[in-house]
């Protein structure tokens, strides 16, 4: 019998499957490992449970100082004025330069470097957690770390490109940040093509590392070349701490401002990065992160070490008794003034920091060149400088040159216009710049004052060290020369003056922050004045040996770059009514603060002066000059302004010679819309107000004295389209050269740019010129 056959379709099914047969009862037999990932292929993370806006917080807040710091000194440096004007004080080619590129390429490294080892290393507790999202947060923990670089980088680069004189400067950042960037990018290929015999393969341990490396997988333990890189980064920036300590202007100048700030900034991100977070949570399982801002608050009321002229470091001996002004003038009648036809000179130098100290001790100089070539001392008929912020800087510092001259070995070789453009075209930004950064922030974080880390002092010690400096380049002393002035009582550069040789009266303005009052620190009294004597002995106050540069500095603390400075009684204030009591009488601050023009001050002194009867107007048959009384038709006033001025902000324009030509004010008649005014107007206004102050006192003063007729304004000429000098404690060569042209009135006069403003100073150049003849 056939039996049929009967074949399974073509369908290509699997085989049917038979259950196994059952097995004695055992062990169960392992499964078999999973195959180890491809190099080129991360595992596959666990599902996690944590979304992913938490999950981006956690990592924000685990790289608060890499992230935090990169975006803050991006702010800082371009947001504000004072930082950007600092930039691009640069000289290109210069060292200062080359080293902004190397510190700008050490902080970018740094906060790449340093977030990728927090976001690299499983913390126990791990509090970051397993996001909902793993390509999220694979790609957050790849790319956040390299994202700093550019993020860091390119604004910076790109801000110093769209300028005409610094673009190669960008182009050597913008090079760095785009090396830097492929260096993080391809870091990791490049490593794992290492061959393990090679010595960086043997140093970075590549032989266990290679696949948690290839595969990003987080490591529950800093590696040793982390550590040994770590600890150089540290050792760098604590060295740097010491030589700014031990040779602060050294230090500090060679390195330069910006590249200062950017170390700074680079040394935060390890610290914070590394020592306040990865080490506390590696160790304790708690970051410190906060721990800096909590010190701060609670260390402010204890850490307090920013005193006005602490004894440990004021002059050897006490300031001199001062004489009323009336009392001066007769001692100016009696030497310069004794003919009864010679001019009296009043000046006014407005504030404006090294712009303004440049500006202004080099118009003053430039005025005694002027008044030699006609045969006269111009000095001999400037009764008293009023300086304000920068311009008491300049008047201290042209007083000084004069006095110096008259000791010099070679006084013909020794003029003051070489002495006070190289004393005052010096870099005086960098060492208070490394005090704050440095040892004044790490001040902050003490319980207790050290007077040294007070960054006041760097900015003092700045000006009485450079001076001997200049004086040896430029005007060396001859035998038996006084000494330095600068470390001197306020008062011991006017008393230098002699029956035959005067040197002109310091005021120097600043601001009791608390009052909100206008304070003077001067070389006479004003029984009528309207404004605060500092060395009032009636006050009480512990300033008997007040220093020529603790003076200039208490005019001159620019905001932030010198800290407000605490007054102390001899004895602390006690008035148990009101329930006042403590040692501090008040802060100074910048005398801008209150009015920054320095005119209120000579307004007082006029007024003064008047009080007294040693001022008025004298008829033909008054026997004036034998009575010591001083014709108001011998006032003159001369109004030093540094800010970059167009035609209209001339007072007196064209320099009218009648005496009772009245000042024209040509803000009156113009003024810039506010952009977004509803935003824009409140703070513009408060900023504004100030210079306003000043513009009407400057008006007041030029009527007190007679009118136009007997003013003259040296302003600096603005340029459109140009740069100003910079306002910060360091100009550049290309400022200083600016300025020199402007008083040497070598900048044309047919420029459209700029030669309408020239026009103007050159008029009144030749205004001071003429009371220059006066005084033969």
């Amino acid at each position: 019998m056939l039996i049929p056959v009967v074949y399974p379709p073509h369908d290509n099914s699997p085989p049917p499957q038979f259950s196994p047969l059952p097995q004695p009862p055992g062990p169960p037999t392992p499964e078999p490992p999973p195959p180890p990932p491809r190099p080129d292929e991360p595992a596959p993370p666990a599902e996690g449970d944590v979304p992913r806006v938490l999950y981006l917080l956690r990592v924000l807040w685990l790289c608060l100082f890499p992230v935090g710091i990169v975006a803050a000194g991006v702010g800082t440096l371009l947001g504000l004025e004072q930082a950007r004007e600092t930039l691009l004080a640069l000289e290109v080619g210069s060292a200062q330069t080359a080293v902004l590129v190397s510190a700008f390429g050490l902080w970018l490294l740094l906060a790449w470097y340093t977030s990728r080892l927090l976001l690299d290393r499983r913390f126990e507790p791990d509090t970051l957690g397993e996001c909902t999202h793993a390509g999220f947060a694979a790609g957050l923990r790849r790319w956040l770390p390299r994202l700093l670089i550019p993020g860091g980088g390119l604004p910076i680069a790109l801000f110093f490109l769209l300028q005409t004189r610094e673009r190669l400067i960008g182009a050597g950042l913008l090079a760095v940040t785009a090396a830097l960037y492929v260096f993080v990018v391809k870091r990791r290929a490049w490593l794992l093509r290492l061959s393990d015999g090679s010595w960086l393969a043997r140093w970075l341990a590549l032989d266990v590392r290679r696949d948690a490396i290839a595969a990003m997988v987080r490591e529950d333990r800093m590696a040793t070349p982390s550590r040994v890189l770590v600890a150089l980064v540290m050792l760098l920036q604590w060295a740097l701490l010491a030589a700014l300590l031990a040779w602060p202007e050294a230090t500090a100048r060679a390195i330069g401002s910006p590249a200062l700030v950017l170390l700074a900034l680079g040394s935060w991100i390890v610290f914070g990065g590394i020592l306040l977070t990865y080490v506390p949570k590696a160790l304790i399982r708690v970051p410190l992160t906060a721990l800096p801002a909590l010190l701060f608050v609670a260390f402010a009321p204890l850490n307090d070490n920013h005193r006005v002229a602490p004894p440990e470091r004021s002059a050897a001996r006490a300031v001199a008794n001062r004489q009323p002004a009336d009392a001066w003038l007769q001692a100016w009648l009696s030497t310069a003034g004794a003919d009864g036809k010679r001019p009296l000179v009043l000046v006014a130098s407005a504030g404006g920091a090294s712009r303004a100290a440049y500006w202004s001790s080099a118009a003053l100089a430039r005025l005694q060149d002027l008044g030699e070539q006609e045969g006269v001392n111009f000095t001999d008929s400037v009764f008293a400088i009023s300086g304000t912020s920068g311009g008491a800087l300049g008047a201290a510092s042209f007083v000084a040159a004069v006095d110096a001259r008259r000791q010099a070995q070679d006084a013909a070789a020794c003029t003051p216009w070489q002495l006070v453009r190289d004393f005052a075209g010096q870099d005086h930004l960098a060492a208070p710049v490394g005090g704050l950064l440095y040892g004044d922030l790490v001040q902050r974080l003490l319980p207790v004052p050290v007077a040294e880390l007070d960054r006041s002092l760097t900015l003092e010690q700045v000006w009485a060290r450079d001076w001997p400096r200049s004086l040896a380049r430029r005007c060396a002393p001859g035998p038996g020369a006084r000494p330095n002035p600068w470390s001197e009582p306020l008062t011991a550069l006017h008393a230098r003056t002699t029956p035959t040789e005067w040197l002109p009266l310091l005021a120097l303005n600043t601001a009791a922050l608390a009052r909100g009052q206008r304070v003077y620190q001067a070389d006479f009294l004003l029984p009528s004045g309207d404004g605060l004597d500092l060395l009032d002995p009636s006050l009480g106050l512990d300033v008997d040996r007040l220093t020529l540069a603790q003076a200039v500095h208490n005019s001159a603390r620019f905001p932030y770059i010198s800290p407000a400075a605490a007054v102390v009684f001899k004895e602390a204030h006690k008035d148990e009514e009101t329930g006042d009591v403590g040692r501090v009488w008040d802060r100074l601050g910048d005398g801008g603060y209150v009015e920054s023009s320095a005119t209120l001050m000579l307004s007082d002194l006029l007024r003064d002066l008047e009080a007294s009867g040693k001022l008025k107007a004298c008829k033909p048959e008054d026997d004036c000059a034998a009575q010591g009384i001083l014709d108001r038709s011998r006032l003159r006033l001369l109004l030093l302004f540094n800010g970059p001025s167009r035609v209209d902000d001339w007072l007196c324009r064209d320099a009218p010679q009648a005496a009772d030509a009245m000042p024209q004010d040509g803000q009156r008649y113009r003024a810039r819309n506010v952009t977004l005014h509803e935003v824009g107007a409140p703070p513009r206004g408060i900023l504004h107000s100030n210079g306003a102050r000043g513009q009407d006192s400057t008006v007041e003063l030029i009527k007190r004295v007679g009118g136009c007729g007997q003013v003259a304004e040296l302003r600096l000429p603005a340029t459109q389209g140009q740069r100003p000098p910079s306002m910060n404690w360091m100009l550049n060569r290309a400022s200083r050269d600016f300025i020199d042209a402007a008083l040497l009135q070598k900048l044309p006069v047919a420029d459209a740019d700029v030669g309408p403003a020239q026009a103007q100073l050159n008029a009144h150049l030749r205004q001071a010129r003429g009371w220059l003849l006066q005084m033969k």
